[in-house]
């Protein structure tokens, strides 16, 4: 079967290769991916920019499909069973964050697409505990989108919190600070997005999906730009983000970081000691993560389908690929 794979470590390396299919052990499944998106983090690893990816690996960790075949014991699902599944392909099981249900966090995970063979192909084997059915109101290619939403729901929900009235920074108008913008709003926030001049397109679009003002990151420098938020939210992997959320936070504020990045900050870290500022990580998601997420779209309170503004075969992974990073795409997908 037809996938997207990273073949050896380096720039580039990454081709379309056939690969065998795969049974399902005793306690997973196989999936049939029906749509599958494009991470920052494949862009990452495309570049040679991601720590600890495994070669060759199928890429690809955003997904959805439909439950083909099963292994032995598995209970929760049936063949044909529409389902979203997370990223965590392996975790141990044993550790004080496995058995206290941040296995988000356990030292000895393996998440698809880098670790352990991903979804941009036809099938993947997904072990029981991390898939969640999908209600007949959620198409596949919304389902696709569940990931980057369970991100911020754990970022904005578990690992922070965003109160009525409040006002929200977002650094960042990628899918994940769009999707922050979102949920800042149904918390009732008063929500800015920022971006640079590349991004104006995506800019635009989270101001037509409800945020209350967007703006460049040269306008946000120029005089009278608000610089008192309650929380901010960094969605960007750009380490000069760091110092303007510091900026921009109020005094008793918030930060949370949310992007993905391996690059160094540099910024003035007393501003969190004079401001009393609380400055608060979010990794990954966890089950009820993705349970709320599931709940946001079957019940309408969040609308993911405008984010998704390209879909293309595997076989066009390179012009996949080549939109996700000009960023002309906001969300990119492959349908196997």
């Amino acid at each position: 079967m037809d996938a997207v794979v990273k073949s050896e470590k380096g720039e580039g390396h990454v081709e379309l290769r056939d690969v065998p299919e795969k049974s399902p052990p005793a306690g997973a499944a196989l999936v049939r991916v029906g749509a599958a998106g494009i991470c920052g983090s494949d862009l990452m690893i495309l570049h040679d920019r991601f720590p600890g990816y495994k070669v060759p690996v199928v890429m690809g960790h955003e997904f959805a499909g439909e439950v083909a075949a099963l292994g032995d014991g598995v209970r929760s699902v049936s063949v044909g069973d529409r389902v979203a599944c997370e990223t965590h392909a392996y975790v141990c099981g044993r550790c004080a964050y496995c058995r206290s249900g941040a296995y988000n966090l356990c030292q000895e995970r393996l998440g698809y697409g880098y670790g352990v063979d991903g979804a941009f192909t036809k099938h993947v084997v997904v072990r029981e505990a991390i898939m969640h059915r999908l209600p007949d109101s959620v198409g596949m290619r919304d389902a696709a989108l569940l990931e980057p939403l369970s991100v911020v729901v754990n970022a904005l929900t578990a690992n922070a919190r965003l109160s009525p009235g409040e006002s929200v920074l977002v650094i960042g108008p990628g899918p994940i600070g769009v999707l922050s913008a979102l949920l800042a709003k149904l918390a009732g926030c008063a929500v800015t997005v920022v971006g640079t001049e590349r991004s104006r397109r995506r800019l635009e679009l989270a101001a037509s999906m409800g945020a209350d003002a967007v703006l460049t990151v040269d306008e946000a420098a120029g005089p009278g730009f608000e610089s008192a938020f309650d929380s901010v939210v960094i969605a960007t992997g750009e380490p000069d983000a760091f110092e303007a959320a510091l900026k921009h936070c109020r005094p008793r504020g918030q930060v949370v970081h949310v992007g993905e990045s391996t690059k160094r900050a540099s910024f003035t870290f007393s501003l969190i000691e004079r401001k009393n500022i609380m400055v608060q990580g979010s990794f990954s998601h966890t089950w009820p993560a993705w349970e709320r997420a599931i709940s946001l779209l079957r019940d309408g309170k969040v609308d993911v389908s405008r984010l998704i503004t390209h879909r293309f075969p595997l076989r066009s992974w390179e012009e996949g690929f080549a939109r996700a990073e000009s960023r002309e795409g906001m969300k990119v997908l492959f349908e196997p």
